[in-house]
């Protein structure tokens, strides 16, 4: 299989807020993993493709939530479990909310790299 990503991704947990445009619904969800420009979310919800977003995410340590707004890229249902793993791409986040994550992932990746 063909990588097509063009960013690294980074497991996490964290948890967020995802507010769905389409149903004007919310719900929970939890952050699996996140890139520069998108993110891995697993939530009860079925999307479809091109589905609009607006992911508030709880960063540890941090007292300001990081939103954006997202375009779901594909989902896949987990078998079993009733909850779908749903790849989100960034269409819209805030150069200070994008630089806060990234220095959330890249102290979690320094984290990582000392315990090997």
């Amino acid at each position: 299989m063909t990588e097509r990503r063009r960013f690294l991704r980074f497991d996490t947990a964290l948890n967020a807020l995802c507010d769905f445009v389409s149903d004007r619904s919310k719900a929970s969800c939890k952050v699996k993993n996140l890139s520069k420009e998108g993110a891995l979310i697993v939530s009860d919800k079925r999307l479809r493709q091109g589905s609009e977003i607006h992911l508030t995410m709880d960063v540890p340590g941090d007292n300001v939530p990081i939103f954006a707004s997202c375009e779901v890229a594909w989902q896949k249902g987990q078998t079993g479990t009733g909850s779908y793993e749903t790849g989100l791409k960034f269409k819209k986040i805030e150069n200070s909310d994008k630089g806060r994550l990234l220095e959330y992932i890249y102290t979690q990746w320094l984290k990582l790299l000392d315990k090997q």
